[in-house]
This record gives C-alpha cells, sequence and structure tokens, in this order.
C-alpha cells in the first residue's frame, strides 16, 4: 500500500499468516512427514507389544491396521489441508467445520498429547540410548538439552531450521533403508531366551509362553514352542490395545498440514507429500518388522530389568543391532538411531510452535503467543511448548505414555475426519485442489476404526481411557482461562 505508515500496515492490513513466507518445497514438506514418523516408534513399540500379541501374524495386522488408519487420514489431511493452506491447517479445518469447541480440542490435544507428551517420550528414549553409548551421562538431564538446543534453533528462524530437518531426514531414511538390507540380507539365527528369563516367567507369568517352554528344551525346540504358542484372536480387544500403541509410530503424517502456511504450491505439494510419506514409511515399517522377527518371535520379547522384574522389550531396536551387528557394530549402529531421535524432535519441535500460533491466531490462546519474529519464526510459541515438554521428561513413564497419545490422537483423528465430511455437505462448490479418492470410503473407514480401536482398548484397559477424557475435561475447564489473554483482531486495533 503505497504512501502508508509501514507500522500501521503491518498491524492492521498484514495478518501474521500473510506474513508467513512460502519457502519450503515438496521434497522439504514431505520430509517433515517422514521425520516426523520415522523415529522411537519403530525402534520401540514392537518390543512394547509383541508378547502380547503373540504371534508375528498378530504383529504384522497390527502394524497394517495402523498404516490403514494413517492413509485414511493421510488422504483426508490431503484434501482439508489443499483447501485451507495456512498454518496448522488441521486445526484450523476443524474449527471452521465442527465449532470453536471442537477446533480448540483438536488443537489441544495435538498440542498438549500429540507434541509435548509424544516429543517427550522421544527425548527420554533418545537419552537413555545415549545413555547406553555413554553410561556417565543421565538419560533425562541429555533428554533436556537436546529440547533446549532445538528450541533455540528454530525459535530463531524457518530456513535454518528448514535445512537442519532437510539433513537429518536424509540420514534417516539412509540409517532405515541400511538397517533393513543387512537385516533381510544376513544369514541370522533367531535369539533364543536365556534361561534367567525362563524361570522368571514361570514364577511371575506362569499363563505366558515363556514359562510355558519344556524343561531341558534346546535352542531350536524353544524356539519352536514360542512360534507355536496361542495367541489373542484376530481384531481381539489386544491387537485393539496393539494398534492404539503402534499409532504412536504413525504419529507426524500430518505435520506437514501444520506448515501449510509455508509450503510453496500447497494444492499440489501438501496432499503429495502427506500421503507419500504415509505409504513410504509404513512400507519401511513392515519390513523392519521383518527384520525384528527374524531375530526375536513376538512370544519372546521380553526381558528382564535390573530389579528381576519381566519388562516388554522396549530397546527391540538395539537388541536387534547387537545380534545382527556384534557389539561395535551395534553400538555404531545404535549411535545412529540417535541421530533418527534427534531428527524427530526437531521437526516435532518446529512445527509444534505453528499451532499454537495458528490457535493463537484464532483467538483461542493470548494473542502474543502467535506473534512472528522478523524471520517469520513463531519464537514465543515455540519456546511455550519446550517449556511445557521439559517437565513430562522427569515425572512420566514410558509405556503409559505410548497409550495415552494413542487414545488421544485418535479421537483428534475422529474429529478431521468428521470435518472432510462436513465441508463436503457445506461447501460442496470450494475449490478443491485434491479430492480424496473413494470418497467417503476413507473418512468412513477411519472413523470407523478409531471407534473399534477406542472400545477394544477400553475393554483390555480401561486407564489410558480414563485418563484421556479426564484430559478432556481439564482442557475444557482451562479454556475460558486461556481466552482471558487471548485479543481477536479487528479493523479498529
Amino acid at each position: 500500500m503505497t504512501g502508508s505508515d509501514p507500522q500501521r500496515t503491518e498491524a492492521t492490513d498484514v495478518s501474521p499468516q500473510e506474513r508467513q513466507r512460502r519457502v519450503i518445497g515438496l521434497g522439504s514438506a514431505t520430509g517433515i512427514c517422514v521425520a516426523s514418523m520415522i523415529g522411537m516408534g519403530i525402534f520401540t513399540v514392537t518390543g512394547v507389544v509383541g508378547a502380547d500379541l503373540g504371534s508375528a501374524s498378530n504383529l504384522m495386522l497390527a502394524w497394517v491396521i495402523a498404516g490403514v488408519v494413517a492413509l485414511a487420514g493421510a488422504l483426508t489431511i490431503g484434501e482439508l489441508g489443499a483447501m485451507r493452506p495456512k498454518a496448522s491447517a488441521q486445526y484450523v479445518i476443524v474449527h471452521e467445520s465442527l465449532g470453536p469447541t471442537c477446533g480448540y480440542l483438536n488443537g489441544m490435544i495435538t498440542l498438549f498429547i500429540g507434541y509435548i507428551a509424544a516429543i517427550a517420550a522421544i527425548a527420554i528414549v533418545a537419552g537413555e540410548y545415549i545413555e547406553n553409548l555413554a553410561p556417565w551421562t543421565d538419560a533425562r538431564i541429555t533428554a533436556t538439552v537436546l529440547l533446549l538446543g532445538l528450541g533455540v534453533i528454530h525459535a530463531i528462524t524457518v530456513i535454518g531450521g528448514k535445512w537442519f530437518n532437510d539433513g537429518l531426514v536424509i540420514l534417516k531414511v539412509l540409517v532405515i533403508v541400511g538397517f533393513i538390507t543387512a537385516g533381510l540380507a544376513m544369514n541370522v539365527e533367531p535369539m533364543v531366551p536365556d534361561a534367567a528369563l525362563i524361570e522368571a516367567a514361570r514364577i511371575h507369568l506362569p499363563d505366558s509362553a515363556l514359562a510355558g517352554i519344556p524343561i531341558g528344551a534346546d535352542g531350536p525346540a524353544i524356539l519352536e514352542h514360542l512360534r507355536d504358542a496361542p495367541s489373542p484372536p484376530v481384531f481381539s480387544a489386544a491387537i485393539g490395545l496393539a494398534v492404539i500403541t503402534i499409532s504412536f509410530a504413525y504419529l507426524g503424517w500430518s505435520t506437514a498440514a501444520e506448515v501449510a502456511g509455508e509450503i510453496r504450491n500447497p494444492g499440489r505439494s501438501l496432499p503429495l507429500a502427506i500421503i507419500g510419506s504415509v505409504i513410504v514409511v509404513g512400507a519401511l515399517y513392515l519390513l523392519m518388522n521383518v527384520v525384528y522377527l527374524r531375530v526375536v518371535p513376538p512370544a519372546a520379547m521380553r526381558e528382564l530389568d535390573s530389579d528381576g522384574t519381566i519388562v516388554p522389550m522396549v530397546n527391540i531396536g538395539a537388541v536387534t543391532a547387537r545380534h545382527l551387528f556384534g557389539d561395535v557394530g551395534g553400538r555404531i549402529v545404535i549411535a545412529m538411531i540417535v541421530l533418527l531421535f534427534v531428527s524427530t524432535l526437531s521437526v516435532s519441535v518446529m512445527t509444534s510452535g505453528r499451532v499454537v500460533a495458528a490457535m493463537s491466531w484464532k483467538g483461542q490462546l493470548p494473542v502474543s503467543w502467535g506473534r512472528l519474529n522478523h524471520r517469520g519464526a513463531p519464537t514465543l510459541a515455540i519456546v511455550l511448548m519446550v517449556a511445557g515438554t521439559v517437565p513430562l521428561v522427569w515425572a512420566s513413564g514410558l509405556k503409559a505414555l505410548l497409550e495415552y497419545v494413542g487414545v488421544l490422537t485418535t479421537f483428534a483423528v475422529c474429529l478431521t475426519m468428521l470435518s472432510v465430511m462436513v465441508q463436503r455437505v457445506r461447501s460442496p462448490d470450494l475449490p478443491r485442489p485434491f479430492r480424496i479418492p473413494l470418497y467417503p470410503i476413507p473418512p468412513l473407514l477411519s472413523l470407523g476404526l478409531g471407534v473399534w480401536l477406542i472400545v477394544t482398548a477400553a475393554i483390555e484397559d480401561v486407564v489410558p481411557v480414563l485418563a484421556s477424557i479426564a484430559t478432556l475435561l481439564l482442557m475444557l475447564a482451562a479454556g475460558p482461562l486461556l481466552k482471558r489473554g487471548s485479543i481477536i483482531p479487528s479493523s479498529s486495533e
């Protein structure tokens, strides 16, 4: 606007969304999704759920179902994000379709569960892997340092954060592909549970497959017993809870939508990035599980803790790496895995700030939280997200976090599925650069599976579901308090 006061123009004529710079291309957008999904989950979750599922077929089925849910969601977000290429497109479209209360809940779940709780879980595991390599470190202190360092990078600039993410995602894909290639090509002798674990299972888990191993059985007989052990039926509550937990590994397929306001040609690039990344990552996940199954039967995915208790094999990635490559080679691979965790943390810190900013721009969080610095980065939003994550690093348990995150993110995905259906009815003529193929099958499929997962999770273990309901009620109660600090811009400002 020629001849106008620059300060007034910035304050009244240019919204924060319009000040965002479209500097992210298709490759970087895809990398954001890939980096967000591939991280702690694939190196941990299989070991968490394997023994409960009992068989290779159940394990692979659970991963396939979780992938189908993610793909259906990706198709939906592809359409919605292309329609509304703004920061945190998922939150924006739910807000516009289902109203401010549902939009607020979707945004808060994305922030405090999909980001804060998930980032805390990844940081904890990253710290534990680093402690495994360098025993003189402390896992939680290391996790805190990682979060603070990444927060500084992304609070300062958009471009610098983008380049940092691009470099890490290339390394991440190379490590994953190398791990899979070696694991499938090598002549592998499966691991046989040691005698101490079997004896402990006979005492503490008498109904488990480990406890039923015949006394005096040799290695081949033990492995045959574990592979033939009874397992839960298909679509049982155990598989439902496992899919909820596995969904953590797919968490991140929608992250390109969180930076939609900074993506070039979003009508084409956004859906391609989201859908393509889910397909690629889903294939890599299935291949990684084939490698795990070559090393450890699902029924044997348990280990003895330092206090003598039997716990899930949460470090299955490290266990497999040592078995495949020996102690020295395993340590090198574990170091590479740590870099993957750093990549996922980096993308999560970057995108979480955009959700805070978008909620601020909608008037549901204090207006100051959405301000951008002169480089276009939401500095205060990122600082607040890191500040909210660090306390969880010091006061959380990994398994509980995974189940808790899974239930609430499934609920948030259901809200998004409803939103695309509402938009099709309410605004059928609105330009849609990308349309969901075979509509309405993908959103209906995702909704049906989401409801089934939550119900079966409650049947298997009601605590995560009750905790999730309590969290939703607390979020609703906190809404008016947060809104007091918000200011919805008007032309009179």
